[in-house]
């Protein structure tokens, strides 16, 4: 495959986020007086779509997706690197690398800065920068304009439904952490893909 540009989901593939996300989650729903979901019922649910679209299941708006990045800013001691992310990222130098999440900027700057994440990016795409999130396309057809590279020379890397579906309908190509046709089982095994 020709690449030119790598571009990385933040959460589940970058970072380990679950506990931040799903403790901050409840924290909200506590607060709104509506039950708490379980972690399964979380991850199969919740986890993938925006914060605005989890909380309208709950007829819950703008304050309550507020106090949920608040949270989880403030749980961000919760998340987790994934092994081998700043070797990775090292080695994958010799491309243009960008990411695109369906996070909140604000919320992405406080991990990137956390981690000391910025250095890597040459392009941030984020929750705010695009009218549609994922899985509609938007994020990843301003990432390649703004890397100046062509769609179908784009790799993108995510681990959801909400990713794939994302790369298909943009046009790039996908290899999924767990997930998909091409499939890694964490974001060192990329390297051998690519270098081989």
């Amino acid at each position: 495959m020709e690449i030119e540009a790598i571009v990385f989901d933040v959460d589940g593939v970058l970072i380990d986020s679950f506990e931040s996300w799903y403790s901050s989650f409840n924290q909200t729903l506590e607060k709104y007086g509506k039950e708490t979901v379980d972690k399964e019922t979380y991850r199969e649910i919740f986890w993938g779509p925006s914060v605005e679209e989890d909380l309208e299941r709950y007829s819950l708006g703008k304050d309550a997706v507020s106090l949920t990045l608040e949270n989880q800013r403030n749980n961000v001691h919760l998340i987790k690197l994934h092994d081998g992310v700043y070797e990775t990222l090292d080695t994958l130098k010799d491309y243009k690398l960008g990411v695109a999440t369906n996070t909140h900027r604000i919320n992405i700057e406080k991990i990137f800065n956390y981690f000391d994440l910025f250095q890597y990016f040459d392009t941030i795409m984020c929750l705010d920068d695009v009218q549609n999130p994922k899985p509609h396309p938007d994020m990843l057809l301003k990432a390649s304009e703004k890397l100046n590279v062509p769609i179908e020379k784009i790799l993108f890397v995510g681990d959801t439904k909400y990713d794939m579906a994302a790369a298909k309908d943009a046009g790039c190509q996908f290899i999924g952490v767990k997930i998909g046709d091409k499939k890694i089982d964490e974001l060192k095994d990329l390297v051998p893909i690519l270098y081989s």
